[in-house]
């Protein structure tokens, strides 16, 4: 039986009674219009003050049987709904003696349930994102930690043109370790974490995918290593996490740099793909992986202090592979166009050469001292911006990348290392403006903030 979006409006309390059933039998269906949106499965329901619950089906259908005529109230618990600290309805269900068939149990709205704790009414195109900060260590709710949502909105007009605004929300859990985040956009991604003190997550993507809401569950490690932590401190506050990393044919890639966005600590992966990382933040973490010929690929996890975990990612493949950008871009067997270009006079050439007499220790260092580029620390590391162009979100101009001619994503937001480490360049090319830029790595322009081409020795000539 299909039951309309009228019927589900009705309050939190709903009770359809279509036909009798068989003696002291109660049966239904439970639909959610908060995470689901529809039937939802795998939910055990409960009758307060009997011992009986029973499992929705993936219709969402439900059944109890010998159940003595009386007044019940009717729960359920889900483990979407708990995770995300979303406290689940009670109904009260009048049984008569000859039983209940087509008992309707329906979750309210998002905005009966959530509209009233925000300051405006939800507008076209916003939704809610909700959920429970917990203690990584005690995994129990946090009262007065803080959740942050910040995303691009992006207007244009005549009077100002196309404009990159960053908006941002802000809420603080309640007792129970519970908050709400109003006025998300619902079309698009949004960067969401959470702060109790001077411990914070990671920066963790949600989208809620054009619905009224999404949940998100938060870890917080309360407690963090110091620079003066002892070998016992990190053992009971340092988190270990151990996996592999794919392709999206299941292979193992080797040499692959691995590591907690926004920890300093990094590992290579083995010949089978396997990596380890020790001495990291707990709570709700970023790890990602990255490989030269492959598109990075990152993973949410949850570290508890003291503690390990394994993961998988899988890397995608990246256009760097692709043949026609290998052609164009790939240096010569002789250099002859690396060196081309440094005739012209245009842009800021490093060779390899170069790159051994300055010995840095990260690719950042090599990147000191070029004229029209500064590195500027963020958070635990270091970021690259250009003194030219249009800034970003962050407030910073970041050059565009090219590794062995083909566009490369660098997220240099949280001070994350590089992907490219300074061992495997064999030269470098440095446009700080739009000026000057060769043809070739003209496209995906960040604002006119330069562009920086790497040349590693695996795309690079052979000697």
């Amino acid at each position: 039986m299909l039951l309309n979006r009228a019927a589900l409006a009705l309050a939190t309390l709903a009770l359809l009674v279509t036909a009798p059933a068989g003696a002291q039998s109660l049966s239904g269906v439970l639909q959610d219009s908060l995470l689901y949106d529809g039937p939802l499965p795998n939910a055990t329901i409960r009758i307060e003050g009997l011992q009986k619950e029973a499992r929705t089906d993936l219709l969402g259908r439900f059944r109890f049987d010998s159940v003595p005529a009386g007044t019940y109230r009717l729960t359920f618990s889900h483990p979407a709904f708990d995770h995300a600290g979303v406290g689940a309805p009670r109904w009260r269900v009048d049984l008569p003696a000859q039983g209940l068939q087509g008992v309707l149990l329906a979750t309210p709205s998002p905005d009966t349930r959530y509209g009233k704790v925000c300051p405006a009414r939800r507008g076209e195109g916003q939704g809610y994102l909700v959920g429970m900060v917990r203690d990584a260590a005690a995994d129990s709710g946090l009262p007065g930690a803080v959740v942050n949502a910040m995303w691009a909105q992006i207007t244009v007009s005549r009077a100002t043109g196309v404009q990159t605004l960053r908006q941002n929300v802000r809420a603080e859990t309640d007792a129970h370790g519970q908050f709400v985040l109003c006025g998300v956009p619902n079309d698009g991604q949004v960067t969401a974490w959470a702060t109790f003190g001077g411990a914070s997550t990671g920066l963790v993507t949600v989208a809620l995918n054009r619905h009224p809401l999404a949940a998100r569950e938060f870890l917080v490690a309360t407690k963090a290593l110091t620079a003066t932590a002892t070998a016992a401190d990190s053992a009971v506050l340092a988190a270990r996490l151990e996996g592999v990393v794919k392709n999206i044919d299941g292979d193992p890639i080797a040499d692959a740099r691995v590591y907690v966005m926004g920890s300093r600590v990094v590992a290579r992966t083995t010949a089978s793909g396997a990596f380890s990382l020790g001495g990291l933040p707990g709570g709700t973490q970023v790890v990602q992986a990255t490989a030269l010929g492959y598109e990075p690929g990152r993973q949410n996890v949850d570290l508890k202090p003291g503690a390990g975990r394994r993961t998988e990612i899988v890397l995608g493949r990246s256009v760097q592979r692709l043949q026609p950008l290998e052609v164009v871009g790939k240096m010569g067997k002789d250099e002859s166009s690396f060196l081309d270009r440094a005739k012209r006079g245009f842009g800021y050439f490093i060779t390899e050469d170069d790159i051994k007499k300055r010995d840095p220790a990260i690719f950042e260092d090599i990147i000191r001292g070029v004229p029209g580029m500064q590195v500027v620390p963020v958070g635990q590391g270091y970021r690259i911006i250009s003194s030219r162009g249009m800034t970003d979100l962050l407030g910073d101009c970041q050059p565009a990348y090219f590794v062995d001619g083909s566009p490369f994503y660098v997220d240099g937001s949280n001070g994350d290392p590089f992907p490219v480490a300074p061992t495997e360049i064999m030269g470098i090319e440095v446009y700080a403006g739009a000026a000057g830029v060769p043809v070739e790595f003209q496209r995906n322009q960040n604002g006119g903030c330069g562009v920086i081409v790497i040349w590693t020795k695996r795309g690079g000539p052979r000697r």
